[in-house]
């Protein structure tokens, strides 16, 4: 049974003090090793340590022991998480001394920085995953844990299209960075690209980086929408994507 949680008052366990790497055993299953520190935080020796790996609906939680006293469970492997997607991985410690667990450090949405012994961009911003797409080519889901592309497997070669046809990062890579925009500074509301590391700050961080561009502190729609605007068209004047597509039709 999963004990309820108090939230008030934790620590932010800092990201670049976890390190996760995906492994395949023998049998086919994949598992995963983690590296942790949470030495800087000063936590209670006794407070217990849990890893949550999750991928909508399929979810595993592991016991690490205690912060004083870190144990490596022998099952890592991922259950009941589909092989073909990468999951996100949580860290909770908890004081499990009162009626319910109170949560003193925590830090949600990690994304593994290796799979089957090879480095994966951890700072990448945006999941590619393949599904049963109708007759759709992509989707952007944006409902779920972090931005993921979803690509039509039915679709031949798909994988080498979306990463090298310049046809397609042309037409498709700006409109998905219009949708990601459009969702944090118009439906959230979410302005400040330094206020955390999850997604939303990490993409106003990058676009606010394009040429000419500046952090998006209006505070109109109409502003903000004019700023998107502005991050999408810096986004295809860096990238060269006009020049790519003509380009495109000449080989």
């Amino acid at each position: 049974m999963i004990r309820k949680f108090n939230y008030t008052g934790r620590k932010r366990i800092r990201r670049s003090g976890v390190h996760i790497d995906l492994q395949r055993g023998d049998d086919g299953r994949r598992f995963f090793n983690i590296r942790l520190q949470l030495e800087d935080l000063e936590l209670p020796d006794t407070a217990q340590v849990y890893v949550e790996a999750y991928h909508r609906s399929g979810y595993r939680r592991f016991d690490y022991g205690t912060v004083g006293r870190l144990r490596i469970p022998a099952d890592r492997t991922l259950g009941s998480i589909s092989t073909s997607v990468t999951p996100l991985f949580r860290i909770k410690v908890v004081d499990q001394t009162g009626t319910h667990g109170r949560i003193l450090a925590s830090l949600d949405k990690i994304r593994p920085t290796g799979q089957d012994n090879q480095p994966t961009d951890s700072r990448s911003l945006l999941f590619v995953e393949y599904d049963d797409l109708g007759s759709a080519i992509w989707q952007l889901d944006l409902e779920g844990d972090w931005p993921v592309l979803r690509l039509n497997r039915a679709v031949d070669e798909i994988s080498l299209i979306a990463s090298s046809d310049n046809r397609f990062l042309s037409l498709v890579y700006p409109e998905v960075l219009r949708q990601i925009l459009t969702r944090i500074l118009i439906v959230d509301e979410h302005t400040d690209p330094d206020c955390d590391d999850d997604w939303p700050s990490l993409w106003l961080k990058l676009a606010s980086t394009l040429p000419g561009m500046s952090p998006p502190y209006q505070t109109s729609r109409v502003g903000r929408r004019a700023w998107i605007e502005s991050a999408v068209e810096a986004f295809c004047a860096n990238f060269n994507l006009l020049d790519k597509f003509d380009q495109a039709f000449l080989q």
